[in-house]
């Protein structure tokens, strides 16, 4: 065997050896470079010599780990002292700001819609209410709320009767806010505050009341006689706390119409004042969260204020027995007007967009239609009408025997006849109410 034939031989057992795992230690013998294989042995190296314990150390470990809970406690006793007195806080800051009263009184009212509308099948249109003559019907959250000599019935939306109250007042008056109202003693010095469901509060007064008015939030605003003053004007949040008080003089006069603006933080009081031998008429806009009197509109000499309607930051409608106008709350000025041109006013219905305007003219009644810069739209013949309503689109003539349905161009839309007795109100509610004798149903078109 030649030499190249052993180095292929001694290949071939190298290879054999490496795929079975193996390696020799020692070299192949008889190869050239007597070339060797061989497989690293491991190292093994001591363990460390165990620590001795340091007595020290574990004294230390055992005093830090009985004084954790301790230091735990505390911290949890500081977490809770805080959290209580920002709890406190808060209670402060939203009671004298007012805004728990809102919020309770927000919830009472969520409850008592919820209540209603669970409760929605015990009621129906038509509802019989049992008052015959009606002295005011006025809408509430939907319902409606009737007074009448004797009592006074709550309605729900759904035609459920759900509060029926005797409060037994000589000449009782209904101020209506957005889910409450208040019926007053004109003159007296009695005064209930109720809710959709039930009586919240009863006040009486020192000095008898003259007039009541209820915002869209349930503030309630009283104004009482004065022996110092010519009147005295106390505002009231939703629990009847007292927020505001403004005494007038005899040059500002006594208040004949109040209305409060949609954020029920201001108010329009009309007032009535002698002036030079003559009874004028002033319109004040007021702030119940300034010291200050507001801008004062006067209004044209021997014109009588019969009506205020605030209906948004920037748009007061004031209705005179000689005319209307739209008052800018925010400078007293007058921006629109449409006089009645020696035509007597029957009846209003004044819109934030157009508004109804029954006028007797010459012994005849006409309707008037306005847009909502008081210019004219249309005037029709309105006949043996005697009281006027109306909604964002519809016009409702109240006639003797029917109602009469109109739109603001003047095209008469249809008329309902066949009504049990006289129509005595038409109210938009949920849905459009029309009112005969003790009768309350929903106002349809006859097609």
């Amino acid at each position: 065997m030649n030499k190249s034939e052993k180095e292929r031989l001694a290949r071939r057992q190298r290879m054999l050896a490496r795929e079975q795992g193996q390696a020799p230690e020692a070299g192949i013998r008889g190869t050239s470079g007597d070339i060797s294989l061989r497989v690293p042995k491991p190292v093994r190296r001591g363990a460390p010599p165990p620590k001795t314990p340091d007595p020290a150390a574990g004294e230390t470990a055992a005093r830090l780990k009985s004084l954790t809970p301790l230091y735990k406690q505390r911290q949890h006793r500081r977490r809770v002292f805080f959290a209580v007195v920002i709890a406190a806080l808060a209670v402060a800051v939203v009671v004298m700001t007012g805004t728990l009263s809102a919020s309770l009184a927000l919830l009472g009212d969520t409850i008592d819609s919820a209540i209603l509308y669970i409760d929605r099948t015990d009621g129906g249109w038509p509802a019989i209410t049992g008052i015959t003559d009606p002295l005011q019907i006025e809408p509430l959250a939907g319902g409606f709320v009737e007074l009448g000599a004797e009592d006074v019935l709550v309605y729900s939306a759904y035609g459920s009767k759900i509060l029926s109250l005797q409060p037994s007042y000589a000449r009782p008056v209904l101020a209506v806010g957005g889910t409450r109202f208040a019926v007053y003693n004109r003159a007296g010095n009695e005064l209930t505050v109720c809710s959709r469901t039930r009586t919240l509060y009863s006040q009486n007064f020192d000095s008898g009341i003259l007039l009541c008015a209820m915002s869209n939030n349930n503030s309630l605003a009283v104004v009482t006689e004065s022996g110092r003053y010519a009147a005295q004007v106390h505002i009231y949040d939703p629990s009847m706390r007292q927020t505001y008080s403004w005494e007038m003089t005899q040059s500002d006069g006594t208040p004949i119409a109040v209305d409060f603006a949609p954020d029920s933080r201001k108010f329009a009081a009309g007032m009535l004042a002698a002036r030079d031998g003559q009874l004028s008429c002033s319109v004040y806009f007021m702030n119940t969260d300034a010291d200050t009197e507001g801008p004062v509109y006067t209004a044209q000499q021997g014109s009588m204020l019969l009506r205020l309607d605030w209906q948004s930051e920037s748009r007061v409608m004031a209705v005179f027995d000689t005319y209307i106008a739209v008052l800018d709350p925010r400078t007293g000025t007058e921006t629109a007007r449409y006089d009645f041109g020696g035509a007597t006013l029957q009846s209003a219905a004044p819109g934030r967009r157009q508004t109804a305007l029954l006028l007797n003219v010459r012994g005849g009644n006409s309707l008037v239609t306005l847009d909502e810069n008081l210019a004219a739209m249309a005037e029709i013949p309105a006949r043996q009408a005697f009281g006027v309503s109306a909604t964002d689109t519809d016009i409702y003539l109240l006639c003797p025997n029917a109602v009469e349905c109109f739109g603001y161009d003047g095209v008469q839309k249809w008329v309902q006849s066949s009504l049990d007795a006289r129509p005595l109100a038409v109210l938009d509610a949920a849905q459009t109410l029309v009112f005969t004798g003790s009768r309350a149903s929903v106002l349809e078109s006859p097609n």
